[in-house]
């Protein structure tokens, strides 16, 4: 089977909230061996936030460029940055927006979702210029083994302090000097 049997696009909905606006977002998620995974391009992206402190900025500065992770993993980044965010904000006097709130970033990936399923795998044949299973050799096409890698440095943490915490939720809580920052696995 090829990577393209398991990647999917899913698109999230929310209705208007309590204090929440309505809104859709996309994010590509993958399937290996009955593991969900959510894969995510920029995920620093959406954790920006106005006047940031110092201490928000070195969180931030701990963020993958592409972030893959299990959805369970992905809710505690998000709790964890958006309670730094939080207390970032009013340490500057400043209000929190409503879609700078735990609630409803938890909406963009956590909230009723649509899964479109790849390209067929005619259509994924078609793009990439194969016919038939064939390569442009004529030799039998075998699509390559999906990479999943996980860039969060619990491993390095654990091992260390003992706990499962990664270093987003250490750096947040003090634990990490600047010299053990962005030492991942």
């Amino acid at each position: 089977m090829s990577f393209y049997q398991f990647a999917g696009l899913c698109k999230t909905y929310w209705d208007n909230m309590t204090g929440f606006p309505a809104g859709d977002y996309e994010y590509i998620d993958v399937i290996v061996e009955g593991t969900r995974y959510i894969l995510e391009v920029g995920l620093v992206g959406e954790f920006t936030i106005a006047r940031p402190t110092k201490g928000y900025l070195s969180l931030l500065a701990e963020f993958p460029q592409i972030f893959v992770g299990k959805p369970d993993e992905l809710k505690q980044v998000v709790k964890l940055m958006c309670t730094a965010a939080k207390d970032s904000l009013r340490s500057k006097d400043m209000h929190v927006p409503p879609w700078r709130r735990n609630g409803y970033m938890q909406s963009k990936w956590f909230g009723s979702y649509e899964r479109l399923k790849n390209v067929d795998q005619a259509a994924a044949r078609k793009a990439s210029g194969l016919r038939s299973g064939k390569d442009l050799e004529g030799n039998e096409a075998v699509a390559p083994p999906p990479a999943i890698y996980h860039y969060y440095c619990r491993v390095e943490v654990a091992g260390k302090v003992g706990l499962r915490v990664g270093k987003l939720a250490q750096a947040f809580n003090g634990g990490i000097s600047g010299n053990n920052i962005g030492n991942g696995i």
